[in-house]
């Protein structure tokens, strides 16, 4: 039987558990249907450009707002997964019971914030109900209701996954945020 390994060797070598197949949830494949759109967007752009020479004029916009939404819908999916980015030298640096109140404090205020960020974003898409897209005749309204969608779809999966690490569940055992 091998003894457990310290901190100091998992420290800067992490490994991520892999998903176990077909476990994907909605931002999954919201994030992957719209990269693939943004992808064939991105393609359109270039082709039209220098084949064609003539470029298509709404292809630039769109894909700022689909880089837009896969941003904040696969935020979602950091947060599920615990993957969103930390500064981890002080939780690494306290005792594990003091490390574990710690991580559960940092996760209510980060909690907290997407949540602030989720009602204001969504005051935001009440306002661009009426406000057009540059090049085409959409409200802006579609933009930032992806934004709201994704911020709040974050903040129940970070919610969900702050809990579980502070209960100290299997499927979560990183000390990160």
């Amino acid at each position: 039987m091998q003894p457990p390994p310290d901190d100091s060797e998992t420290l800067f070598h992490e490994e991520e558990a892999p998903e176990p197949p077909g476990d994907w949830r909605i931002e999954d494949w919201l994030a992957f249907a719209i990269f693939w759109l943004l992808a064939g967007v991105v393609f359109l752009q270039f082709f039209t450009r220098y084949v064609l020479n003539d470029s298509i004029a709404w292809t630039e916009e769109i894909a700022r707002y689909l880089l837009m939404a896969v941003g904040f819908v696969g935020s979602a999916l950091a947060a599920r997964r615990g993957s969103h980015i930390a500064i981890e030298i002080l939780p690494n640096a306290l005792p594990p019971a003091l490390r574990r109140w710690w991580l559960l404090l940092v996760g209510v205020v980060s909690v907290a914030f997407f949540a602030a960020l989720t009602w204001l974003a969504g005051q935001i898409t009440d306002v661009m109900r009426f406000q057009p897209m540059v090049v085409i005749d959409w409200p802006l309204a579609i933009v930032y209701g992806a934004v709201t969608f994704g911020l709040a779809l974050t903040t129940l999966r970070f919610a969900v996954f702050v809990v579980r690490r502070f209960r100290g569940s299997a499927e979560v055992t990183e000390a990160r945020l």
